[in-house]
């Protein structure tokens, strides 16, 4: 089974009260989306930067995500819950 990690910025704005999801990025490593994650920072509303692992052949989750990187305002539940 091939196994992909994946590491993702995903970028939240506000519309009116709600927020909504902008723009997912995939990065290389670790330590670009967590760079990413604080650089966007300032210009979201929110930002989460998450690594996952994933069997290419499926696309199934393999893990739990897990949270690298949380600034701003993130909706509950974005990750298990």
């Amino acid at each position: 089974m091939p196994v992909q990690t994946l590491y993702i910025v995903q970028q939240f704005e506000k519309q009116g009260r709600k927020l909504v999801k902008g723009r997912a990025l995939d990065f290389r490593s670790a330590a670009e989306a967590v760079a990413r994650a604080e650089r966007d920072a300032v210009r979201f509303a929110g930002v989460v930067a998450v690594t996952v692992t994933v069997d290419t052949e499926t696309g199934e989750t393999l893990e739990d995500p897990v949270i690298l990187a949380q600034h701003g305002e993130v909706p509950e539940g974005i990750i298990g819950g």
